[in-house]
């Protein structure tokens, strides 16, 4: 069920990032805004899993290679806001929160209830623009922090039920490059997350492994009133991800033979703390008026290949409507 929950912060990043891709690397002038209210719609149905059972369904490695396995059915439907503000002309301050309401087959199974619904993970961060110019290229540097605060929820203990969002602080900080191009644009960002350990449920605690983060995104105008957008977006566990003496043990409790495999399946798949993870968005732009705007996404998480090929993490969709306002 804790795989559940991470990918409530993940359909929240990629929800966020589709609504704020014109104006990611990008600052807002002094006293200027940039205001997205969405709805999305996540489900899914399976994973990919580097875990292998024998034929009497004994696990037999984690580190195998990567399959899709079917898993209980997931959904989530939130309402989001992210919003940036310009403090000056370089300097944008940049914040999301979301209202979820989730669904899970397997709380409904084993508990006859739905899912938890509120308020999520809040994140908040600054952007500072380094150069509108970089090297004479044309392109926008910045350099964007945020950290994302667990503080608006009730954390239930993951081997056990569901929540909101991860349970623990995470900090985030991304180097942004960003180019118009005619009629489009392009934008690269590539940075590094560090995942402070969860200790909601201390000596049973556990650490998330840091992240390396890129993604890729675009947009074209099609018309004056319709543009194309696109994003990929990676990211790839450290390998550095840790739990607790005492939250082993009382993952045994639950029937898991002791061993190595099942300290390794207790990371890998149920608490998901390392994951390696490509998406891809593509969406519809409508512009209502030059400060309204409405976008229309759909995003998929993908099998990816090679060093980009995802692991640990759930195969699932997600349909969002995003209204825009800039003032």
């Amino acid at each position: 069920m804790k795989k559940s929950m991470v990918l409530i912060f993940l359909l929240a990043v990629l929800f966020v990032f589709t609504s704020q891709t014109s104006y990611a690397a990008w600052t807002q002038a002094k006293g200027h805004s940039y205001n997205s209210l969405g709805l999305s719609y996540y489900k899914t149905t399976e994973k990919f899993t580097t875990l292998h059972n024998d034929d009497h369904n004994e696990l037999t490695t984690t580190s195998g290679s990567t399959y899709v396995e079917q898993q209980e059915e997931f959904n989530s439907t939130k309402i989001s806001y992210y919003g940036e503000y310009g403090l000056t002309d370089k300097l944008t301050v940049v914040g999301s929160v979301w209202w979820d309401w989730q669904r899970s087959n397997d709380t409904m199974k084993y508990a006859g209830e739905d899912g938890p619904s509120g308020i999520g993970d809040i994140t908040l961060g600054l952007r500072y623009n380094l150069s509108p110019n970089l090297l004479g290229t044309g392109v926008i540097m910045s350099l964007q922090g945020e950290v994302k605060i667990p503080e608006a929820y009730n954390y239930e203990h993951p081997l056990f039920n569901l929540s909101q969002g991860d349970g623990q602080y995470d900090t985030t900080l991304l180097l942004q490059f960003g180019r118009g191009l005619g009629k489009g644009y392009a934008v690269f960002n590539v940075g590094y997350k560090y995942r402070f350990e969860n200790d909601e449920f201390d000596p049973e605690t556990f650490k998330p492994s840091d992240e390396f983060k890129m993604s890729l995104a675009g947009g074209y105008a099609i018309t004056s009133w319709l543009s194309l957008t696109g994003s990929l977006n990676w990211k790839d566990s450290v390998g550095n991800a840790d739990i607790s003496d005492d939250m082993y043990e009382r993952y045994l409790t639950t029937g898991q033979e002791a061993g190595s495999k099942t300290r390794n399946k207790l990371i890998l798949d149920t608490l998901t703390l390392e994951q390696t993870a490509l998406n891809g968005t593509i969406g519809l732009q409508f512009n209502i008026k030059p400060n309204i705007q409405t976008i229309v996404s759909y995003s998929s998480d993908l099998p990816g290949g090679g060093y980009f090929k995802s692991s640990n993490n759930a195969l699932g969709k997600t349909l969002g409507l995003n209204l825009v306002y800039l003032h």
